[in-house]
């Protein structure tokens, strides 16, 4: 009995350390602050206030009230990095949205997010979002084009394209290194 109860312990442990560095390497994936306290927004008279919401990861969302304007832009909000990324590394953004309130039910508008170097604003990838009215994760992909210290990159989400309410929730931005690493 003990002898087929060792080569199953060793399996159980063999699988509770891959397990561990799994999720220790998925951490360490993220290069940004992802909670919502941790948003920079911009372009707005009053900054919104964080609302909790338990329908969301982490339990808190920014709503934004949004007239619309063809320079959507000017309003938005920013996600600064806090590691450094190589040149060539492959770079998620991720983000919870949803689309509060629309004209006519159309679906929500996210005019553009993008990676972007800072402090000269230079976009590195981007793309429009149409956000619906429950919570989603939303997701772009693209490639670093040169190293980058902590906080010489931004998440930036352009939020002004459309007559709406957005809630944003967590903004992650994750560095999956280079192809075969």
């Amino acid at each position: 009995m003990l002898r087929q109860l060792v080569p199953t312990l060793a399996l159980l442990a063999v699988a509770s350390t891959a397990a561990a560095q799994e999720a220790q390497s998925a951490s360490d994936r993220i290069v940004n602050d992802p909670r919502v306290s941790a948003l920079t927004p911009y372009g707005l008279n009053l900054p919104p206030t964080i609302r909790s919401d338990k329908t969301v990861q982490f339990g808190k969302a920014l709503r934004i009230s949004l007239a619309g304007h063809p320079d959507f832009w000017r309003i938005g909000v920013i996600s600064p990095t806090l590691k450094p990324v190589k040149k060539g590394d492959r770079i998620v953004i991720a983000f919870w949205a949803r689309a509060e309130k629309t004209e006519n039910g159309a679906s929500g508008r996210i005019g553009r997010v993008q990676l972007e170097a800072t402090p000269v604003i230079r976009t590195i990838f981007e793309q429009a979002f149409d956000i619906g009215p429950d919570w989603k994760m939303y997701q772009l992909k693209g490639v670093a084009d040169r190293d980058y210290k902590p906080g010489e990159l931004n998440a930036a989400l352009h939020l002004d394209s459309a007559k709406q309410v957005l809630d944003l929730g967590p903004v992650f931005v994750l560095d999956y290194g280079t192809a075969g690493q």
